[in-house]
């Protein structure tokens, strides 16, 4: 019983080292891919105002309290009028994008916290599960060796 726990825990931690290395070399890409997402509907509904994609960036506006996305040449456009949440206008409004990237890194800091937990556990259960089958194995007689009197 005890080598089947070890090695339960010693395959949880081969998977959970490559997740933590990964999530420390891509977050970075996922960030820009969420990113790239919110661009590409934003500038298909301004191009052309498609129901289907206005109802995409509304739902996005209204998941993340945002209002479109700030400009440097201070162009806005119709489409923060139409797509953002009822009673928040463009100027009272976050920027959608840095509105994502903080709940990004909010939840891929989680995401760390959570696999550091786990991995940390995992270790702990590979110490206990050797301990015991050590303890197990070696010990010649774990009878009682003598008698006991309660008084």
């Amino acid at each position: 019983l005890c080598p089947q726990g070890f090695f339960c825990f010693a395959l949880a931690f081969c998977g959970l080292i490559p997740a933590a290395c990964w999530r420390y070399t891509h977050s970075v890409e996922v960030e820009d891919s969420v990113m790239d997402v919110y661009d590409l509907v934003y500038e298909e509904v301004r191009r052309n105002a498609s129901s289907f994609r206005r109802h995409e960036l509304t739902a996005i506006h209204e998941a993340f309290l945002c209002c479109g996305k700030r400009s440097p040449f201070g162009d806005t456009t119709d489409v923060e009028h139409k797509t953002c949440p009822p009673g928040q206008a463009h100027d009272a409004g976050q920027d959608c994008l840095r509105e994502i990237r903080g709940f990004l890194q909010k939840h891929m800091d989680f995401v760390s916290a959570l696999l550091g937990v786990t991995i940390g556990f995992t270790v702990y259960g590979m110490i206990l599960t050797s301990f015991l089958w050590f303890s197990i194995h070696f010990s010649s007689n774990l009878d009682r060796k003598g008698k006991y009197i309660l008084r």
